[in-house]
């Protein structure tokens, strides 16, 4: 009895001890040889039941690229007998390197696989065995060298040996590199030593952002194609087969800009300017403005690469111009980036008015130097003012006030010198009488001025308490072009809505802080300070550059209170 209560208690220790030696790991792989660069699948399979936690192929598996994993458990009972088996399905990729790489055993617990030699295929010189495959990668670049941030397409060509059912292209992948699908997959067919094959391309724009010699990992596919089942008795029925590819990687040489440049950095094959004046031929006269487009074109960079124009070499006109416009393209294969700005200049006097060339510095890929796209001059007759008084009359206004100047002193010496005696008692009266009038007329004017002084101090209470009673003053005096007055009602704009204390026009171009308001302001005290009779014209481009400033500084976000940091030095 005590014998057999040892023996039930010995097998009762032993069995996990048996149950953990039979315990058996087993690796295989889907292909063997693989090509360069090529995904595989490498599936584990263990006779139990173990959780997805207890393997991590990124630790085990250094030398390959792990793709993705899945796991998957199957419970199974024959002739009483229960099975368990847990299967980890690793899809990896092949490294680069063409030779023998060893996958080495796989540790689940106690237990480990099996090695696996598996032979890398030079993708250069395998392209038989690469067609074999039913779904397969080929990539060609536009160029093997560029210079840093010019964008270059690479394209990739799918070629699967059945219909496509469903899958996923992942874009290829270069460090420090901004990579974007450019257009439409195309898609096509295409005979390969007598088979067919579905061929699916699309093509990717590459902007490196850092010079070397870079190594761009192509794009991967992993999907399911469609493939008739013979075993089924229905042949229309079809089942699906999944398929991964990876395209071989690809080098490119990326050079640095040249070392002594400056400025805007533009790497290009072809760069252009150009200006468009609309309506040329309409008359333009002082204070009218002209309005330009200059569009900016180049090959083979983004929009975002365009810089932006510099219009600071206009004189004695205002500038005002708007948001620039961006747009991409393609022509003969050729991606096209433009930018379109649109600028509208206010002339300030009449006369010949050049608008000089605008010059644009970039670098010529193909010719490796620096080159630069200027756009034309151009010129405007600008014709005075309607209300502006013309140097000819100027002039001839001053000879006149002159002689009528002379001729007073002359006239003075012509008259009389000498008066006819009065009587005492009439002159005495005459002073009387002149007394008694001018203290009369000294009465009413107080009392005239005192009506006054009270009816403008209640208008002026009644302005203080009209909000646009301010703007209003300040739209009239502009209108009329009265530089005079539009001076002092934009003080009083100014220091009632803004606040300021007002002792020079420019506190409210700092205020705003919009350089066409800025120059609006220059403009309007040089014609009024100046030290020639200058006409100001301006009334309403000083209004409109007054309302873009309140509009720019209502967009500017306001600054967020910054905290002390949580550990200070």
């Amino acid at each position: 009895m005590v014998r057999t209560i040892v023996l039930a208690v010995f097998l009762f220790l032993v069995s996990p001890l048996a149950a953990a030696q039979t315990a058996e790991v087993i690796a295989s792989v889907d292909k063997n040889p693989v090509i360069q660069g090529e995904p595989f699948t490498l599936t584990i399979t263990v006779n139990d039941d173990v959780s997805q936690a207890a393997w991590q192929p990124e630790e085990q598996l250094r030398d390959f690229r792990v793709l993705n994993v899945r796991s998957s458990r199957r419970t199974s009972v024959i002739n009483g007998e229960t099975t368990r088996t847990t299967s980890f399905i690793v899809n990896l990729q092949a490294p680069d390197m063409a030779g023998i790489v060893r996958i080495p055993p796989v540790q689940i617990g106690d237990a480990s696989s099996n090695a696996i030699e598996l032979t890398i295929l030079d993708a250069a010189t395998s392209a038989n065995e690469l067609e074999q495959r039913p779904a397969f990668i080929r990539t060609s670049l536009e160029s093997n060298q560029v210079y840093v941030q010019q964008r270059f397409k690479l394209v990739a060509r799918l070629y699967l040996s059945a219909n496509l059912h469903s899958g996923n292209l992942v874009a290829p992948e270069l460090d420090d590199a901004e990579v974007s699908q450019f257009g439409q997959d195309e898609e096509s067919y295409e005979i390969i030593n007598g088979k067919r094959y579905q061929v699916f391309q699309r093509t990717y724009l590459v902007t490196p952002l850092r010079s070397g010699e870079l190594t761009i990992r192509g794009p991967i596919f992993e999907g399911q194609i469609s493939r008739e089942s013979g075993r089924s008795v229905f042949s229309s029925i079809a089942t699906t087969q999944p398929v991964s590819a990876a395209a071989a990687p690809k080098s490119i040489n990326v050079l640095a800009r040249p070392g002594d440049w400056t400025g805007h950095w533009l790497p290009s094959e072809l760069v252009s300017l150009s200006v468009e004046r609309a309506n040329p031929e309409a008359t333009v006269e002082v204070g009218q403005p002209i309005t330009l487009t200059y569009r900016l074109t180049a090959i083979g960079v983004s929009p975002e690469q365009l810089p932006e124009l510099n219009f600071d070499g206009l004189t004695d006109v205002s500038v005002y111009p708007e948001a620039a416009e961006f747009a991409s393209t393609t022509r003969n294969g050729r991606v096209i980036a433009q930018r379109s700005q649109t600028v509208a200049i206010i002339p300030r006097s009449s006369g010949e008015l050049t608008l000089p060339t605008l010059d644009v510095a970039w670098f010529n890929t193909r010719l490796q130097q620096k080159q630069l796209a200027s756009s034309q001059p151009i010129v405007v007759n600008v014709q005075p003012a309607p209300n502006a008084p013309s140097e000819v009359e100027q002039q001839t206004a001053e000879p006149d006030s002159a002689i009528s100047a002379d001729s007073k002193p002359s006239a003075e010496h012509d008259a009389p010198t000498a008066l006819a005696p009065l009587q005492s008692h009439y002159f005495i009266l005459a002073v009387v009488f002149a007394g008694l009038w001018l203290l009369t007329l000294i009465v009413w004017a107080w009392w005239w001025l005192r009506q006054q002084r009270s009816k403008s101090v209640s208008a002026h209470a009644e302005q203080v308490h009209k909000p646009n009673h301010a703007w209003q003053q300040l739209q009239q005096a502009a209108l009329a072009n009265d530089a005079v007055a539009t001076e002092q009602a934009l003080r009083d704009w100014a220091h009632q809505q803004l606040s300021l204390p007002m002792h020079d026009l420019r506190e409210i171009a700092e205020h705003f802080k919009h350089q066409p308001l800025h120059s609006q302001i220059d403009h309007l005290q040089r014609c009024r300070y100046a030290s020639a009779d200058k006409s100001w014209l301006e009334g309403k481009a000083l209004l409109r550059a007054l309302k873009a400033a309140q509009k720019h500084l209502k967009q500017q976000p306001k600054a967020k209170p910054s905290l002390s940091p949580l550990y200070p030095n």
